[in-house]
């Protein structure tokens, strides 16, 4: 598992292969640490059911953030968002049924 650290605002995981995957900073809804704390949690399963889970949750996390570009102005990247979300539950219920 990674460490988080903190680089220009944003949380950063760092990876034991030193890459690094930036967690962009809330917009009130949940502060830094809950983020943190949810990732935490996500890098725990293991397991054939954890990659179900994980694909079915960073899916739910792409479509609720395709919601919230759809709300603004910056509709440019919505339908590419929702089609990736989509992609994604397909391959949560591929996973779920090896």
């Amino acid at each position: 598992m990674g460490t988080l650290d903190c680089v220009n605002g944003n949380s950063v995981m760092s990876h034991s292969v030193k890459e690094a995957v930036a967690v962009p900073a809330p917009c009130g809804v949940l502060d830094g640490g809950e983020i943190r704390d949810v990732i935490a949690k996500a890098y725990q399963m293991q397991g054939c059911g954890a990659v179900s889970e994980l694909l079915r949750l960073s899916a739910a996390l792409l479509e609720h953030c395709a919601y919230e570009l759809a709300r603004s102005d910056s509709r440019g990247q919505v339908s590419r968002i929702i089609l990736i979300s989509a992609e994604l539950e397909r391959m949560a219920g591929d996973a779920a049924l090896q």
